[in-house]
C-alpha cells in the first residue's frame, strides 16, 4: 500500500481504540457494559444491528455470488425482511416483558426453567465461536492480498492477518463494552458504505460509457437477474430464500444474543423494533450494492481478461481488483471499510458471549459476586474467545469454502434448536422445560448428522441412502424436529403452572 493508505488506515484504527477508550471510562458495572444503561439512542442500535450481519464476508462474499452468477442473493432480503416483522411483532415484546432481562435467554428459564436456559446460552456461545473465525478470515483476504506478510513463522498471510484484526478487535472490545460495540459499529458502517460505493465507482469509470453501459451490458448478460423460480428449493431459489434462509433469519434476529442484547439497550419495545426495522433496511441496500460491485466487477474483467489471474476463487476478485487498479487513499479506505465490517461482526460477538456467560452462568449460580469481580469476569471471556476465533479463523483460511456459505454453515448448525425452544415457549402452553430442553438437542444433533461437517458424528443421510442436507436448509430441519419432539415429548410430563404462562406465552396459543 502506498504512505497515504497506511494513514488511512492508521487514523481508522486510532478512532475505534479510543472510542474503546472513552467508553472504558464509563464501565463501572455490568449494566453499563452489557446494555449500556439501557439509554443507547435506537438508530445507533439498529445500525449496530445490520453492521453485526454485514461481516467482511459480504463485502467480499456477496460480490463474489454477483460475479459468479447473478443477483439471485437479493431475493435473501425478502427472508431477513419476513423474520424481522416477526420479531418485532412477537419477540420483542417478550424481551422488555421479562424485567431487567440482559441476554434472550433469561426468557427460557423463566418460560422453562434453568436447564433450558442454559442449554440455549450455550448453543448460542457454540454458534459465536465457530462464526467469529470466518469474520477475521474474510477481512484477512484482502489485507493479506494488498499487505503480504510474512512474520509469524508457520502461518500464511492470510493467517497472519486473522491473528492482526484479532487482538485489535480484543483491545477496544475489552475496554468499552457494548457502548465502544455500538458507536464503533456506526463509524464501521459508515465506511463499509462509503468503501463499497467508492469501489463501484472505480469499476464503472474504469470501463467506456459509464453507468448506462454497465448495466446495459449486464442486463444482456443476465448478470441482474433476481428472482429464480425453475429450482425453488435450491440455494439461489425463492422458497430456499423465504423459508430456508428466512427461518436463519428468524433464528438471528430474535433468539441470538447479538440482535437482542442491543433491542435491550434501547428505553422501550417501540424503539427497539424501530432499531431492528431500519436495520433491515440499510442491511438490504448494502447487499443491494455489494451485488451490483460484483456485477460491474464481471463487466471490466469482460473488457480486460488479461487482467484477470485465471486461478482466482469469487472471494478473491475484489481484494485482486483493490490491489491493482484502485488508486492510493481508496486503496486504504476499501481495507479499512472490510477491517470495519470484520470488526463490527467480532466486536459484537465477543460481548455479546461475554454477556451470554456471566449473566446466564456466573451470576445465576454465584449471584453474590461483586460487580467488579462480574466485571472482570466478562473482560476476560472477550480475551479467551477472541483468542479461540483467531484459532477459527485460521483453520477457516484452510478450507475451500465460500465466505457466506462457511458462515452461514456455521450458524445453520444451532440456530433451529435454539428458535425452537423460544417458539415452543411462546406459541404453546403445553410444553415444558424438559420436553423443550430434549427436542433442542434431538433437533441439534439430527441437523449435525444430515450435514457434512466435521464433528465426528453419525452420518444419518448415508444410513438413509439421500445426499446431505444443503447447509441453507439445515435450520429448518432443526427446527421441525425440535418442536415435533419438544412437544410430543412435554405431552406425558408435568404442565407448567397457568401463572407462569400468562406472562411468557401469547394469549392465543397452543394448548
Amino acid at each position: 500500500m502506498h504512505i497515504a493508505d497506511w494513514i488511512v488506515l492508521s487514523i481508522y484504527i486510532g478512532a475505534i481504540v479510543a472510542i474503546g477508550v472513552w467508553a472504558n471510562r464509563r464501565q463501572t458495572d455490568t449494566e453499563a457494559y452489557f446494555v449500556g444503561n439501557r439509554n443507547v439512542r435506537w438508530w445507533a442500535a439498529g445500525i449496530s444491528i445490520i453492521a453485526t450481519s454485514f461481516s467482511a464476508a459480504s463485502i467480499l462474499g456477496v460480490p463474489g455470488y454477483a460475479y459468479s452468477d447473478d443477483m439471485w442473493y437479493l431475493q435473501y432480503q425478502l427472508g431477513d425482511f419476513l423474520a424481522a416483522g416477526l420479531v418485532a411483532a412477537l419477540f420483542i415484546p417478550f424481551f422488555h416483558r421479562v424485567r431487567g432481562l440482559t441476554t434472550a435467554y433469561e426468557y427460557l428459564e423463566v418460560r422453562f426453567d434453568l436447564k433450558t436456559r442454559l442449554l440455549g446460552s450455550s448453543l448460542f456461545a457454540l454458534t459465536v465461536l465457530l462464526r467469529a473465525g470466518t469474520l477475521l478470515f474474510g477481512a484477512a483476504l484482502l489485507f493479506s492480498a494488498v499487505v503480504p506478510t510474512d512474520v509469524i513463522p508457520g502461518l500464511s498471510g492470510v493467517e497472519e492477518a486473522v491473528v492482526f484484526f484479532g487482538i485489535i478487535a480484543i483491545i477496544y472490545t475489552v475496554m468499552g463494552g457494548i457502548s465502544a460495540v455500538i458507536w464503533t459499529d456506526v463509524i464501521q458502517f459508515a465506511i463499509m458504505s462509503i468503501g463499497i460505493i467508492g469501489a463501484m465507482a472505480v469499476v464503472v469509470f474504469s470501463t467506456p460509457g459509464g453507468w448506462q453501459t454497465a448495466f446495459f451490458e449486464a442486463d444482456v448478460l443476465g448478470k441482474v437477474d433476481i428472482v429464480h423460480l425453475d429450482e425453488p428449493f435450491a440455494p439461489t431459489g425463492l422458497l430456499t430464500s423465504i423459508f430456508g434462509y428466512g427461518l436463519l433469519a428468524l433464528s438471528l434476529f430474535g433468539t441470538n444474543q447479538q440482535p437482542v442484547q442491543r433491542y435491550m439497550t434501547v428505553k422501550n419495545p417501540r424503539e427497539a423494533q424501530g432499531a431492528l426495522l431500519m436495520g433491515v433496511g440499510a442491511g438490504a441496500i448494502g447487499v443491494t450494492l455489494s451485488l451490483l460491485l460484483g456485477v460491474f466487477l464481471f463487466i471490466f474483467y469482460q473488457r480486460f481478461p488479461e487482467l484477470m489471474p485465471a486461478d482466482l476463487t469469487p472471494d478473491q476478485i475484489m481484494p485482486h481488483f483493490v490491489n491493482t487498479q484502485v488508486p492510493p487513499v481508496l486503496t486504504g479506505a476499501l481495507v479499512a471499510a472490510v477491517f470495519a465490517a470484520a470488526m463490527s461482526s467480532l466486536d459484537s460477538a465477543l460481548n455479546s458471549l461475554a454477556a451470554a456467560l456471566t449473566v446466564d452462568f456466573l451470576t445465576r449460580f454465584r449471584p453474590q459476586t461483586e460487580e467488579a469481580s462480574r466485571l472482570l469476569f466478562a473482560k476476560a471471556v472477550v480475551i479467551t474467545a477472541g483468542f479461540v476465533g483467531i484459532g477459527v479463523g485460521i483453520y477457516s483460511s484452510r478450507t475451500e469454502e465460500p465466505l457466506i456459505d462457511l458462515i452461514l454453515t456455521f450458524m445453520g448448525y444451532f440456530a433451529g434448536g435454539l428458535l425452537g425452544l423460544f417458539i415452543l415457549g411462546m406459541l404453546t402452553r403445553r410444553a415444558n422445560g424438559t420436553g423443550a430442553f430434549a427436542g433442542a438437542i434431538v433437533g441439534t444433533l439430527v441437523v449435525l448428522m444430515m450435514t457434512e461437517n466435521d464433528f465426528g458424528l453419525p452420518r444419518m443421510y448415508e444410513w438413509l441412502d439421500i445426499e446431505p442436507v444443503p447447509f441453507i436448509w439445515s435450520t429448518a430441519i432443526g427446527l421441525v424436529v425440535t418442536l415435533f419432539v419438544g412437544y410430543v415429548l412435554s405431552l406425558p410430563g408435568q404442565r407448567v403452572p397457568s401463572e407462569r404462562l400468562d406472562e411468557t406465552t401469547l394469549g392465543w396459543t397452543v394448548a
